[in-house]
C-alpha cells in the first residue's frame, strides 16, 4: 500500500518547510494538500510577532502594526520561447492577510490578482528575494507617535539565523527616525535602538550571507554583532545623498545616487549654484572586505539592480543589462496615482524613462499574454 504523505506529522513538516530557503518552493509546499497547507502559518515570519509595536518605549500601550512579507519572482517562459518576456511580480498578503499581487517597487500599489493558475512546471521561476512591511496596506497608516521613541521604518529586513549567543533567533532590522539603528528580535516586546558608531544617520539595510549590516550616509557599513554591539566592516570613503545596499550574485553592491545639477554659467541661481536639472546618476561599487575597499563596478553586464520604496534586488537578462531600475520615490516624495520609474543606464551615464525600453517596461504589469496562455481555468489559485 502506497504511503500517505498527506498524514506526515506536523513537526516533520515544519521541519521540512524550514529547509525550504526558496520562497517558491514554500509556497508550492503549502499548496500540496490541505494538511500540509495548515501544518504552516500563511504568514510564516519565522518566529517573529505577526504584529509589532510601534515605538521603543517599554511603558507604551499604543497599538501594533502587522508585519508582512512579500515574495518577489521572475517568471521566465517556456525554454523553446526565450524570446518572449519575462514578468516580474510580487506576492504577498495585505494587512487583513488576504494575498495580492503588488507592484514589485512599490510598498502599496496592487494588481488585481485575476488569473486562475499559472502552471509553474512549465516556467521557470527565479527567487530574487523578499522584503518585509510594516504598517496597515493597502493604504498605510502613520507609523509613529512622536518623534523621540517612535517608529516609521522604511525597508525592512530580517536575518533567518542570526545567533544571540545561545541560540539561532530571527532579528529584524531596520531604521529608526532618528537615524539610528533599531532592532526587534523573537522574544522581545519593544523595539531596541542602537545609536550610531560615527555622527551620520544610516541609510540603509541588508541581510549579507547571513550577516544584519547597515550603512550610513558616508559609506561607513557595520555589522550587528550578538550582543548588540556594532562591528565596523567597512570604513566610510565617500558620502552621496542616497546609499542601497544590494546583494547581487552573491557580491555585495553599493549603490549610491545623487540629483543631477547643470553648472552652466547661464543656469545659476542667484546663490551661484547649480540648478537641479531633474537627473538621478548612480555608481555602483562591489565589497572587496578582505582588502577593506570599494571597487568600482563600470559595468553590470546582464545584471539589471532594481531600487523600490522597501527592496533592493538584481536579476539577469540575457542581451540587456548594465542598468538601474528605479521607483520615482527613492529620492522624491511622489503622490501622484501613478508610480514613476526610471532607468539609469551605466554606459552612457543617462536617465530615462521606463516607457522608452519595452524590454524593461514589459517587465511589470499586466502580465504578457504568454501567461494567459498558460492558465488552468479548471484549477484554483493558491500562492499564499
Amino acid at each position: 500500500m502506497a504511503a500517505d504523505w498527506s498524514q506526515l506529522p506536523k513537526d516533520l513538516l515544519q521541519l521540512i518547510y524550514k529547509k525550504l530557503n526558496n520562497q517558491f518552493y514554500q509556497l508550492r509546499f503549502r499548496s500540496v494538500c490541505s494538511p500540509w497547507r495548515s501544518s504552516i502559518s500563511k504568514n510564516h515570519l519565522n518566529n517573529l510577532p505577526s504584529k509589532l509595536p510601534s515605538s521603543s518605549n517599554s511603558n507604551n500601550t499604543s497599538r501594533k502594526f502587522p508585519l508582512s512579507k512579500r515574495s518577489i519572482f521572475l517568471i521566465t517562459p517556456p525554454p523553446n520561447q526565450q524570446t518572449l518576456n519575462p514578468w516580474l511580480i510580487k506576492i504577498g498578503p495585505d494587512s487583513n492577510n488576504q494575498t495580492h499581487l503588488w507592484h514589485p517597487l512599490s510598498r502599496d500599489t496592487q494588481f488585481p490578482l485575476h488569473y486562475p493558475i499559472i502552471d509553474f512546471n512549465q516556467l521557470s521561476v527565479q527567487d530574487l528575494g523578499h522584503e518585509f512591511v510594516i504598517g496597515n496596506f493597502p493604504s498605510r497608516r502613520p507609523f509613529y507617535i512622536n518623534r523621540n521613541n517612535s517608529l516609521d521604518p522604511g525597508k525592512v529586513v530580517v536575518c533567518d539565523t542570526w545567533h544571540n549567543g545561545i541560540n539561532d533567533c530571527s532579528l529584524l532590522l531596520t531604521i529608526h527616525v532618528n537615524g539610528d539603528l533599531a532592532i526587534f528580535r523573537c522574544g522581545d516586546e519593544r523595539w531596541t535602538l542602537i545609536p550610531s558608531i560615527s555622527e551620520f544617520s544610516y541609510s540603509d539595510v541588508c541581510v549579507f550571507n547571513g550577516r544584519p549590516m547597515a550603512i550610513d550616509i558616508s559609506g561607513q557599513i557595520v555589522e550587528v554583532r550578538p550582543d548588540l554591539s556594532l562591528d565596523l566592516v567597512m570604513e566610510s570613503g565617500f558620502g552621496e545623498e542616497k546609499m542601497f545596499l544590494v546583494e547581487s550574485d552573491g557580491e555585495l553592491l553599493l549603490v549610491s545616487g545623487h540629483l543631477s545639477y547643470d553648472c552652466d554659467d547661464s543656469v545659476l541661481d542667484d546663490d551661484g549654484e547649480g540648478i537641479y536639472d531633474g537627473a538621478v546618476q548612480f555608481d555602483v561599487f562591489r565589497l572587496d572586505e578582505k582588502e577593506k575597499k570599494w571597487l568600482h563596478v563600470k559595468n553590470l553586464g546582464n545584471r539589471v539592480l532594481f531600487l523600490g520604496e522597501d527592496c533592493a534586488f538584481s536579476a539577469s537578462f540575457i542581451g540587456n543589462g548594465n542598468c538601474v531600475i528605479f521607483s520615482d520615490t527613492v529620492f522624491h516624495s511622489v503622490h501622484s496615482a501613478e508610480l514613476g520609474i526610471s532607468v539609469f543606464h551605466l554606459d552612457g551615464r543617462r536617465t530615462s524613462p521606463l516607457s522608452d525600453f519595452p524590454c524593461y517596461s514589459n517587465l511589470f504589469w499586466p502580465a504578457p499574454e504568454w501567461v494567459e496562455l498558460l492558465t488552468d481555468n479548471s484549477r484554483v489559485c493558491v500562492l499564499d
